[in-house]
């Protein structure tokens, strides 16, 4: 009797608990459910911005890349509207050979002719526009006399290419048009074909056109809208947003409708150019991502449905363990999607900050640009109008004259920094003394001292070990650093360069009693284009590609510099050449 109650006990006791594993079983498999939905969201939602990030990333670099190029030209185009033709080859010459990716400079007459260009194998020397009727962009250039971007087109050698036809004046006269093209196959080399597989890239013009397609299933220069037809609405609904400068995100499905893929497209505002570049990925990259939850999951159920029916209740605690690891696993997962979004949102944030460069470049060019053409624009006026005495006419003409060589040094300075930049700066090291480095440099600034009643002293030893290095380079690294001490050291102030050795480096110091720089300013002093003052009114004239051109040529050489500085009593630039 007793053993029939206890079995009788057992028996209830096991049915109740084959009803909790059944019910235990059934809330994991719809906590299961509902937990991949919500993370399939969140890897979808991440991934989406991701990939938005991505896009931006490449649309960032071309508006800044393509921005940098017209600001260049329409430099150049203020630069030789009065030089014969041999010097505008010259400066042709020039600006092809310190930049990169252009493909051919041409000037055209005032006439609509071609007569001069670099690379001449480029260059159609001869051909009007007017007998082959391609006028259009000519004329809106000149009669609104500004830089004009031409619609993407295909090339007389080949391929596609886009046209900057940037005006030439002389003062209310139009001498002619400065035409540039860019190859768009050199664009997308440069910004567009780190896409790895799966994900697959293209970009379109304001009109559809296809200007580059990862996939090679569409040839460039074809028409998308056209090529899909009445396929795949969704990607139709897309390429409208694109064509309207639009950003976002969004899925269509490829046009014999097998496969779901994501997008994400970011516009580039490119002075009257809209194109587009979107980014596409397979929708089954990011099931990947989450596959290997799915699979735990699936695991931990089975697992969880065998052990529960043989009643072990230690099992419930051993799949609550698994559990944690799942979701420990769904964070690692989660966490490291959040990382890559991280590292995308700083590159982000770093061409956020090369657009405010850009924008600080404009601002410095317009400025510099403005300042030297006042004078130079009030004495020549003078000069036309008036019959002046030979002091008088001489004065004149060497105020032009030094403004003249103030924009020809800012110009310089552009062509070094981009030089620098990428990489293209060559140096003819000789051994070199660098106390005769020095002194060539204090005589060329001997003027500015004089003007400002400025002392310049020197301390450098007789027996100091000579240096491998560029002597032109290093001449303009200590040009540099004089002129920033005599721009911002009071008149009757003092300079002094003082050089010492030790058993690894040779250490050589420029100090000054100027204005000094504040502390929260030091660590940008040499960023290109940076002012501590940069607006409109401030005193001290310049480019802010002095200190920048400094430290590039001392990178070169292996040196460093470094500054200190107290606002109010100077500062000190110090200069480290390794043995």
């Amino acid at each position: 009797m007793v053993l029939k109650l206890i079995f009788k006990d057992n028996k209830y006791n096991l049915l109740t608990i084959l009803v909790i594993c059944v019910f235990a079983i059934a809330l994991i498999i719809f906590l299961g459910s509902r937990s991949n939905e919500e993370v399939q969201n969140i890897v979808q939602e991440q991934f989406n911005e991701q990939q938005l990030l991505l896009a931006r990333q490449s649309t960032d670099g071309i508006e800044e890349f393509l921005n940098q190029k017209t600001t260049i030209i329409e430099i150049l185009a203020n630069e030789i509207s009065d030089k014969p033709p041999d010097e505008v080859v010259t400066s042709f010459i020039t600006v092809y050979n310190k930049t990169t990716d252009i493909h051919v400079i041409e000037f055209v007459n005032e006439s609509g002719i071609v007569t001069l260009g670099y690379p001449e194998e480029n260059s159609p020397l001869g051909y009007d526009l007017y007998e082959n009727n391609q006028e259009w962009a000519f004329e809106q250039t000149r009669d609104n006399k500004e830089t004009y971007i031409s619609n993407p087109t295909f090339l007389l050698e080949g391929g596609m290419g886009v046209f900057i036809w940037t005006p030439i004046h002389e003062g209310d006269d139009f001498k002619g048009i400065v035409l540039v093209i860019i190859r768009i196959s050199d664009i997308s080399d440069r910004f567009l074909k780190n896409c790895e597989s799966p994900r697959e890239i293209y970009m379109i013009d304001k009109r559809g056109t296809i200007l580059y397609d990862s996939s090679n299933r569409y040839r460039w220069g074809r028409n998308y809208l056209d090529k899909l037809g009445n396929e795949s609405p969704g990607l139709h609904q897309i390429l409208h947003h694109q064509m309207n400068g639009s950003e976002g995100t969004g899925y269509y499905f490829e046009m014999n409708g097998s496969e779901k893929r994501l997008i994400a497209y970011s516009p580039i505002h490119w002075r009257n150019q809209l194109w587009s570049v979107a980014v596409t990925s397979p929708a089954s990259e990011v099931d990947t991502l989450i596959n290997s939850v799915y699979v735990k999951q699936g695991v931990f159920i089975g697992v969880s449905g065998i052990f529960l029916l043989l009643g072990s209740f230690s099992i419930i605690l051993l799949l609550t363990r698994w559990n944690k690891s799942l979701e420990l696993e769904v964070a690692s997962k989660t966490s490291e999607i959040t990382k890559s979004n991280e590292l995308l949102k700083r590159a982000n944030k770093k061409l956020m900050e090369l657009d405010k460069l850009k924008s600080d470049f404009v601002s410095m060019v317009s400025h510099e640009l403005k300042t030297p053409l006042t004078p130079m624009k009030t004495s020549a006026e003078f000069l036309l109008q008036n019959d002046p005495d030979v002091n008088v006419r001489r004065e004149m003409l060497e105020l032009i004259v030094r403004n003249i060589d103030r924009q020809t040094r800012m110009v310089n300075d552009m062509l070094d920094i981009s030089r620098i930049e990428s990489g293209n700066m060559r140096y003819r090291k000789e051994i070199l003394d660098i106390g005769e480095i020095i002194n060539s440099a204090i005589e060329t600034m001997k003027k500015q001292s004089e003007e400002k009643k400025i002392n310049i002293t020197t301390d450098i030893p007789p027996d100091l070990l000579k240096i491998n290095a560029d002597k032109d380079k290093l001449i303009q690294v200590f040009i540099n650093l004089l002129s920033n001490a005599l721009k911002f050291t009071p008149n009757g102030g003092n300079v002094e360069i003082k050089a010492n050795e030790s058993e690894k480096y040779i250490k050589v110091c420029v100090k000054d009693d100027g204005i000094g720089i504040p502390a929260d300013k030091i660590n940008k002093i040499f960023n290109k284009f940076y002012q501590i003052d940069n607006t409109s009114a401030r005193p001290y004239g310049g480019s802010g590609l002095g200190l920048a051109i400094t430290k590039g040529i001392m990178d070169g050489h292996g040196g460093t510099i470094r500054v200190e500085s107290t606002p109010g009593e100077g500062s000190v630039f110090s200069l480290i050449f390794l043995k």
